[in-house]
């Protein structure tokens, strides 16, 4: 558990520690940089502050800022701490997320680009996945279960299902059309995946989706797929007026 005894820092968030407590730190500093609470050339606070801030140890702390730095955000300069690198070297993803978060049009432009591919994906999938196809993504979809508690991970699996779907459409050249599209979807899901029910929910939607494409019912997998991407954008509003 967190140390709840020490004092909270003004406008502080109640931390409660997940499985991996440095994943946590690691997400929440990555908004506050990329939302611009800390501009490209800023020294984060120490790790002593940190530590204080989290109620976590230097240790997790220390974990954290190697996600960062792997992520391009931040520096470590000997002797003087972690430095917020200009945006050119953070990594592509952390850019599509404040995109997701900020410009208006990608969330909506993704949409639309995946409702031209993915509804008709979902209605080719029904008529021509196989067994083993269907059994991959019921697969994927326990995974997806498994990983609930580890946001990233279940990212991966929630990707992964929709390339075994574009497979399983029976159109070759679909899954390398998807391909691409996979980094913006990994960008809104992790722009969306800490909204309250947000994994259960998708996990709800991908289960629908599969049990009427194992039914090998065209029309109904189209609109389940349907719901799936109006959830997204339900999603996706959700987080901006947060924002606002």
């Amino acid at each position: 558990m967190l140390d709840q005894t020490s004092p909270s820092p003004p406008h502080a968030r109640t931390w409660t520690k997940p499985p991996r407590l440095y994943e946590e730190v690691a997400r929440d500093l990555t908004e506050a940089i990329v939302q611009g609470q800390h501009p490209p050339g800023d020294f984060l606070p120490t790790e002593q502050e940190l530590s204080r801030r989290y109620g976590a140890s230097r240790n997790v702390v220390r974990e954290a800022l190697k996600v960062l730095m792997a992520r391009g955000l931040v520096e470590m300069l000997h002797g003087r701490g972690c430095r917020v690198l200009p945006h050119q070297h953070w990594q592509l993803q952390d850019q599509l997320v404040r995109l997701m978060r900020e410009d208006n049009r990608v969330p909506r432009d993704l949409l639309a680009l995946r409702q031209i591919l993915e509804v008709s994906i979902a209605e080719l999938a029904a008529r021509h996945a196989t067994a083993e196809q269907i059994k991959g993504m019921r697969e994927t979809i326990e995974q997806m279960r498994a990983a609930a508690e580890e946001p990233e991970a279940c990212i991966e699996r929630d990707v992964e299902f929709h390339q075994l779907l574009a497979a399983a459409s029976g159109n070759v050249l679909l899954p390398l059309v998807l391909g691409p599209v996979g980094r913006l979807l990994v960008a809104s899901r992790l722009a969306t995946i800490h909204n309250p029910g947000a994994i259960e929910r998708s996990i709800a939607a991908h289960t629908e989706i599969l049990d009427r494409v194992e039914a090998g019912d065209a029309e109904g997998a189209r609109r389940s797929m349907q719901r799936h991407l109006e959830q997204v954008g339900d999603e996706i509003r959700q987080i901006k007026s947060g924002i606002e």
